[in-house]
């Protein structure tokens, strides 16, 4: 019996060391699997990440299959719920490749650039003592918006470090270059160190104040695998993901303070690469319910560029529709659009795939009964936004649920047409679609008469608003206003604000405070050339050069300055303002003309009349 059973026990032993042998084996190849992996994205060719082999790209799509970032089912539970009114909209296509993207501010330099095993443009950052704010043009995003982007980093020699910022500009455009000087602490502040599973530090400030500080926080993350980072603003309330994985939920926002711009900020450490893309702010976090009795839903669902295989950050989304669908009682029709990229029966048929995508995970991941679902591709031929802006087209690409037949109805909306349907060169954004709405700032004199249809009022301080129109939105460069206010009431309401040099002529003056224009700033072209041009507004109402004003000794001989020039706020109504502004004109550019017969001054302005505004509706932040 005992010779029978020594070639039993003679395989187990050869079985447990051959075991051995393979796992030792195994753990090598996945060695040389990752090493290949990193050392992929230190290769580099012209400002593109490559990597050299068809084993090093098959190692790249293995470790990101192994993390499980494009699992559906790791992000079901996912409850982040983007905006339905995109803002901003940035994935860099249009941007040359090895060059800094227009309109982007930076205080280093930034790149965009192409990474193997990756879709699409990636904009590089320089991660050394360096700011890099976006190219959003929109002044407010509300008290109501979501921000979504995917983060690739590799680390080189240290752990990577990153501030993620949600800035207030304060009285600054949201596309001039100075908000980099700007002093002021950031509204949100995500400070990471990030090493991986369990091994990061994340710091979350409002202000000077610190809300969070986590020594052992889980940031994973993987050098040839972005991350989606998604965060949400609702009044006080904010929010924020790593992947699936919520970070933070609490209250942190000043609503007087509201962020209307995303920075990204790097210490002196460097030692790390940082790139991003699919940049999206939206406002209108949908109210689902409430959509649901309505009859119809838009959802700005994210799907991989020519699919209908859509990305894990969209289950958010489609877990919020799961809970009104399984209240249905009545049949839900899905409904799937594009932007007008590419061919017009490819498009529809792509609109087709995607809302059948929805009805199968649907069905698949919520338990959804198959039998309140139907699906209908719509492709291109019923936008819901000017085809020919970035954030126009990533506003079409949609998919709808209509929950009520009656609400089943495509209406086209203002600033539409066929060629704007058809066109994919973007261009400036048509003043009938301004985020004002309905706001008008109408200026006229003698020398310009001019419509500026962007305009609000941000709140700058304690008691201090700055008042900002512009012809083209988002333009700091030219053709627009900008003036400062400092008020003497706790919050904004009607009021007449004059300038300084009135204020002086009350004896109170100094013991007092009076309501106060504090600062007039303005890029008006009124002439075929570029100059002269209007650059400041004074009480001061005159004709002439500046020189014919000072005497030789260069003691200056001015008109008084005039009663009427005051800026009033006759009504606030619904967190919209309207009024009227009367002022001198100073324009520059004039004819150079010196003065002074010992220290001399070369003066190249001069006042040009009376400027009168008039504004309603503008919306205040």
């Amino acid at each position: 019996m005992k010779k029978y059973l020594l070639f039993p026990v003679f395989f187990l032993v050869f079985a447990g060391a051959n075991a051995q042998f393979l796992k030792k084996l195994k753990q090598k190849a996945e060695q040389a699997v990752t090493k290949k992996v990193e050392k992929a994205f230190e290769n580099k060719n012209s400002g593109d990440i490559q990597v050299d082999n068809t084993n090093d790209k098959a190692a790249a799509t293995e470790e990101k299959a192994s993390t499980g970032t494009n699992n559906l089912k790791v992000y079901s539970k996912f409850d982040f719920v983007p905006g339905s009114t995109i803002l901003y909209f940035d994935n860099f296509e249009k941007d040359n490749i090895g060059e800094t993207p227009l309109g982007w501010i930076t205080s280093n330099s930034a790149e965009v650039v192409t990474i193997d095993g990756l879709e699409g443009n990636w904009l590089k950052m320089s991660s050394t003592s360096a700011q890099h704010i976006t190219r959003n043009k929109k002044q407010s995003w509300g008290n109501n918006f979501t921000i979504e982007f995917d983060l690739l980093i590799v680390k080189n020699n240290y752990d990577p470090r990153i501030d993620i910022n949600l800035i207030n500009t304060g009285g600054n455009m949201v596309t001039d270059e100075n908000i980099l000087r700007n002093d002021k602490k950031p509204a949100i502040n995500f400070s990471a160190i990030v090493g991986g599973d369990n091994k990061s530090r994340a710091s979350l400030y409002a202000f000077d104040k610190k809300l969070s500080d986590v020594m052992v926080e889980s940031l994973p993350y993987g050098n040839a695998v972005p991350v989606h980072v998604s965060m949400s603003v609702q009044g006080k309330r904010f929010r924020m993901w790593w992947n699936d994985r919520k970070l933070y939920d609490l209250a942190a926002v000043s609503e007087e303070y509201v962020p209307n711009q995303l920075q990204f900020a790097f210490g002196s450490v460097g030692g790390s690469e940082f790139y991003i893309s699919n940049l999206r702010v939206a406002k209108d976090i949908p109210d689902t319910r409430a959509k649901f009795e309505e009859g119809k839903l838009i959802s700005n669902l994210l799907f991989y560029t020519g699919t209908a295989k859509l990305k894990p950050e969209s289950m958010g989304a489609l877990l919020d529709v799961s809970k009104i669908l399984k209240e249905a009682t009545t049949p839900v029709k899905i409904v799937g659009h594009t932007d007008s990229n590419g061919d017009d029966a490819a498009n529809l048929k792509l609109s087709q795939q995607r809302a059948d995508a929805v009805r199968e995970i649907l069905m698949s991941q919520y338990n959804i009964d198959e039998n309140k679902l139907t699906t209908e591709g719509q492709g291109e031929s019923q936008p819901i936004a000017d085809n020919t802006s970035y954030e126009g087209k990533a506003q079409n690409r949609r998919v709808e649920f209509i929950f009520k037949p009656g609400a089943d109805k495509y209406i086209p909306p203002a600033g539409t047409s066929k060629s704007s349907i058809s066109t994919n060169k973007p261009k400036a954004a048509s003043p009938a679609l301004s985020s004002s709405g309905a706001a008008t700032v109408a200026l006229q004199s003698k020398i310009l008469t001019i419509n500026l249809p962007y305009a609000q009022f941000m709140k700058t301080g304690e008691s201090s608003y700055t008042f900002i129109a512009s012809i083209e939105e988002g333009n700091s460069k030219e053709n627009y206003v900008k003036i400062e206010l400092r008020s003497i009431n706790l919050s904004f309401k009607p009021e007449i604000f004059n300038f300084e040099e009135n204020n002086r002529k009350n004896p109170l003056y100094g013991t007092k405070k009076f309501a106060e224009i504090r600062k007039t700033e303005a890029i008006l072209h009124y002439g075929a050339a570029q100059k002269p041009y209007i650059y400041q507004f004074s009480p001061v109402v005159a004709n002439g050069h500046m020189a014919t004003f000072y005497t030789e000794s260069l003691s200056q001989k001015l008109p008084p300055a005039s009663p009427n020039c005051k800026f009033v706020i006759e009504k606030v109504e619904d967190g919209k303002a309207s009024g009227y502004f009367i002022s001198g004109i100073v324009v520059e550019g004039l004819k150079p003309i010196t003065k002074g017969d010992g220290m001399q001054q070369t003066f190249t302005t001069g006042f040009s009349g009376e400027m009168k505004f008039t504004f309603n509706n503008v919306p205040v932040y």
